[in-house]
């Protein structure tokens, strides 16, 4: 009876996070060298932030997640390649954008974009190299659930996955397969939660060089930092009609990437979703740096 009863409330789980991935806004955010941001919007493409605070229109398909590859291993790629895989920059440039609709992504520092097939019949994470050629890293049935994914500068890949019903798991996997729980996180029920959500759902995480984790608890509309032995602490508390869905870190800062409430009947209007940049400087305090207009 126990074993049925946690399988039910695993499928119900993933009914829920199937229902937000058809419904929920981006959640690509990436730094270049020179501190300039880009972020996804599913209601137009891809924008670029820069330093001066401009914000700069990149025409491309509306996808949900975004990697940046600095040293260009694939920016000689066709515009569409692979089955899911588009470049958001012009051909030859570096850094390139790599876009995604379906699955988390990242361009790890050995040239390669390691990539989450959450597919329920396939769950694994894969290795594509710059001329085309796929092959396995690891697969794993609690894979169906990673809703974010980030490199460490070892080349650790990080993910954020909810088998768990009730929780999300934080876990480092190394190159040589070996996997290990960093922290779980469970959160905390209220009446302040975004729509089609768990209270402790997460979405997109980043990984500074001293290995600390930020993580976009989109369920709790919070900003997580959860250092390499586990201790989670908020570090940016939201209240709606905004929500975290993405995170990036370049020299101490965090940059953020909410999303503004919707109404339920809107949720399926990707025009109706707006998202603004947030900026959590290296003393804490939280500034908004644009927001995008309609």
């Amino acid at each position: 009876m126990k074993t049925l009863l946690i399988l039910i409330l695993s499928l119900c789980l993933q009914a829920v996070i199937s229902i937000t991935a058809s419904a929920h806004p981006g959640s690509g955010i990436v730094v270049d060298k020179y501190g300039q941001i880009y972020f996804t919007d599913t209601g137009k493409g891809v924008w670029k932030l820069d330093k001066q605070g401009k914000l700069t229109y990149m025409p491309s398909s509306r996808f949900h997640w975004m990697a940046i590859d600095p040293n260009g291993y694939f920016s000689e790629s066709q515009k569409s390649f692979g089955d899911y895989f588009e470049r958001a920059t012009p051909q030859g440039s570096k850094p390139a954008l790599i876009q995604c609709s379906d699955f988390n992504l990242i361009v790890n520092n050995d040239g390669n974009i390691y990539y989450a097939d959450t597919r329920p019949a396939s769950a694994k994470i894969m290795r594509r190299t710059p001329g085309g050629k796929e092959s396995v890293l690891m697969s794993n049935k609690i894979f169906e659930f990673i809703n974010g994914m980030a490199a460490g500068t070892d080349g650790s890949l990080y993910i954020s996955e909810a088998s768990n019903p009730g929780s999300n798991t934080i876990r480092k996997i190394t190159m040589n397969g070996a996997m290990s729980v960093i922290a779980t996180f469970v959160g905390k029920s209220g009446n302040d939660l975004p729509l089609e959500t768990v209270p402790s759902y997460c979405r997109g995480l980043a990984v500074d060089s001293s290995g600390i984790i930020y993580v976009a608890a989109t369920g709790s509309r919070s900003v997580l930092k959860i250092t390499p032995q586990g201790k989670i602490t908020t570090i940016l508390p939201e209240t709606s009609p905004w929500t975290p869905t993405g995170v990036a870190v370049f020299h101490g800062e965090v940059f953020v990437l909410e999303w503004h409430d919707v109404a339920r009947e809107n949720l399926e209007v990707r025009e109706a979703w707006i998202p603004r940049i947030r900026k959590i400087g290296i003393d804490g305090k939280a500034i908004t740096l644009a927001t995008v207009s309609r």
